[in-house]
């Protein structure tokens, strides 16, 4: 087979870049979960800001004229 159909067959035929492919979704896997995390962090410390900041302005009492 010639062309680029020939290039799909040697690709699954041949195993020389399985490591690399491998380590790619690695990657992939670590860098999705990073971000689930980010995203469930950034609601925390969101959550946590927005409690304290209603406490601390609860605590604020004007000075009589």
């Amino acid at each position: 087979m010639n062309g680029l159909a020939g290039r799909f067959v040697d690709l699954f035929r041949h195993e020389e870049g399985q490591d690399l492919v491998e380590y790619g979704l690695l990657a992939l896997f670590v860098g999705l979960a990073g971000l689930a995390a980010w995203n469930a962090i950034a609601a925390g410390i969101g959550a946590s800001y927005v409690g304290y900041d209603t406490d601390v302005q609860g605590l604020w009492e004007p000075r009589d004229p």
